[in-house]
This record gives C-alpha cells, structure tokens and sequence, in this order.
C-alpha cells in the first residue's frame, strides 16, 4: 500500500509540477522532490520485499545452540525410565525409549538399564541432542538407530556424555547378530558439536553405522572390546579430537559390494588410534587429507584393499608388524609421514 501511494504521489507531481528548461530554481526543487521520492520508494520497496520473503536457508545442525535447543522435544532421563510428552516418543517399563518420529530430541539424564531406540517411518532427520547423558545397557546397544532417513548425533557444549554397554546381549532371534555396538546405526550417521562423548564398548565394537559414518566436530573416546569405530560404506572424520582404544581393529570401513565404498578419509581433527590389529582399515582406499592421526599398534598399521593415500596433515605410525599394506601407496610433499619415528618419503 505504502509502495502505491508513492507511485501515485510521482504521477501526480510529474504532471502538475512540469517545469520548462528555462526555470532553472523550479528545476532545482523538482530535483530535490524526485531524489526525496525516489529514497522513499527504495525503503518502502526494502519493507515490503522484506516483509514478504522468508529465509530458505537450511538451518546448522552442527550448531547445539540455543535456536537448536528450543526446537527439540525434551527426553529427561531417570534411573530406570524417563519422561517426554511427545506422542512421538513411548518409554517402555524396560527402560526402552522409543523414538517414532523425525525431529530434534534433547537428552539429558541418566538410564541405568535401558536404550534410546530410533523406528522413525517418517521422512525425515532425527537429531539426538545429549546434555549431560548416561546411557547405560547391560545386555544391547545403549543407542540403536534403526530407521530413520538420516541420523545426527549432537554433543552439547560443555557436557560429558557417556555410553556403557554389558558384556553380553540379548537378542529376539537368537541367530541376530545385530545390534553389535554401544552406538549402533543402520542408516547414515554424522556425529557434531562441541561436547564429549565417551563410548565403553564392552560387548563388541563402540561406534557403529552400516550405512556412513561422518565426525564433524566433538571430543570422541572409545574403548571397545572388538574394533572401535566402523563405517561400513565409509568412515569421515572432518573434525574433532577423537581417541581409539581397541582389542581389534581400531577404525575401519569394511563395504565390499562396491568398489566406489568402503572408503576411510581424514580431513581434519586429532585422531589417536592404539589397537591390537590393524589400526586403519579399509576395503577401497585409505586419505590422509589433513588433521593430525597417530596410531599404535602391535600388528599392522594401515591396510588397504586398494590404494593409502597421503595427501596432506601428518601422520605418526608405530607398529610391530607392517606399517603400510596396501595394493599402492602415494605420498605428497604436503603430508608429513613417520614410521617408527623416522620419516617417510615415499
């Protein structure tokens, strides 16, 4: 409406304020009338556009903050159960809470026996939020994603979070070998913020995912009775400062379907591996892009199905057995490589 009137009010005093060529303080004022439209025409288009258009700009889900964390449907955790008032969410008497629904879910608390279960038929991300949670479950994994179209674990600024699993687990079918993991998914995985994350794998392996795994950012550490962290298409690691203790394997990608899988890349982040197997693995390639990985272990370092790549960051390796087994290897003056502490050129 404001635009309008500042069109019509042009209209009228162009038609009833013409002046001749020879007018010349007639000409200055109408010069001083049009520049005093044409501003008020710039800021009523500013308001009325402004008004009008709506962001379509993704929000971050790396960012754990307060835009975040005022969207997010809150699970607090209590001992043996926890309470929610989401229809989306149903706690079971055994401890089971149960997510069917995509969105944002705030957990803090503490679980002694139990397990945040995600069964999302929705399209969709489920993004988990931990503040402060204790996750503890003495027979299963103590996070299991199930299904979901694509899964964000997010680790809240300043807080500890903590996944302890048992020794044994209990299947519904005996012949299940699956879950096998503290933090277990079957779709893509990213894990991000700025918290901690400490995963007691005591069952098999720590973190899990059979689709990606993707660390972007957060304090990572794992001890695992088998390997610590798989990707089964691959294996991410932006960011981070990420620690690895495992009685196998320490990080691996294990997809052997497809060749264009099964990949591990580090971009950036500190990784610190010690394991009794290979340290890295994996069934396509091994890149060291950036960042900072050291690995410790009493058999091989690093085994590649096909190529270990060296493209930037350094890389420290310290292993009785063979450092580097892999169909090739290439190394670029970029990446500062070591082998029992005396570098290595290529």
């Amino acid at each position: 409406m404001q635009l309008q009137f500042w069109l019509c009010r042009f209209d009228r005093i162009t038609e009833s304020e013409r002046i001749s060529p020879s007018d010349g303080d007639h000409r200055k004022n109408m010069k001083k009338t049009l520049a005093l439209i044409l501003a008020g025409l710039t800021v009523a288009a500013s308001a009325l556009f402004s008004s009008c258009s709506t962001s379509s700009e993704p929000e971050d889900q790396a960012t754990a903050g307060a835009v975040l964390e005022k969207k997010a449907t809150e699970i607090i955790l209590q001992g043996s159960t926890a309470t929610c008032d989401s229809s989306h969410v149903y706690v079971g008497e055994d401890g089971k809470i149960s997510i069917q629904g995509a969105g944002t879910y705030l957990i803090s608390g503490t679980l002694d026996d139990g397990q945040i279960y995600v069964d999302c038929v929705d399209a969709g991300t489920v993004t988990l939020i931990l503040k402060d949670a204790n996750i503890s479950n003495n027979d299963g994994a103590c996070i299991y994603i199930k299904k979901t179209q694509e899964a964000v674990l997010t680790l809240y600024e300043g807080t500890t979070n903590t996944l302890t699993d048992g020794t044994v687990y209990k299947f519904d079918n005996p012949e299940d070998n699956e879950p096998d993991g503290a933090l277990f998914s079957k779709e893509d995985l990213t894990i991000n913020g700025t918290g901690t994350l400490v995963v007691d794998g005591n069952y098999s392996n720590g973190i899990v995912s059979k689709d990606g795994l993707r660390i972007a950012s957060g304090v990572i550490q794992v001890d695992a009775a088998r390997h610590g962290i798989k990707g089964k298409d691959y294996l991410v690691i932006d960011g981070g400062t990420i620690t690895v203790n495992a009685l196998r394997d320490g990080i691996k990608s294990t997809n052997y379907d497809n060749q264009t899988v099964g990949y591990i890349a580090i971009n950036g982040g500190t990784v610190n591996i010690m394991s009794e197997d290979e340290a890295v693995q994996a069934v396509s390639y091994v890149s060291f892009n950036g960042g900072s990985v050291s690995m410790n272990s009493t058999n091989n370092g690093i085994k590649s199905d096909g190529s270990i790549n060296f493209n930037g960051g350094t890389v420290s390796i310290d292993v009785e057995d063979n450092a580097l087994n892999g169909f090739s290897v290439s190394k670029s003056e970029n990446c500062t490589v070591t082998i029992g502490g005396a570098p290595y050129n290529g």
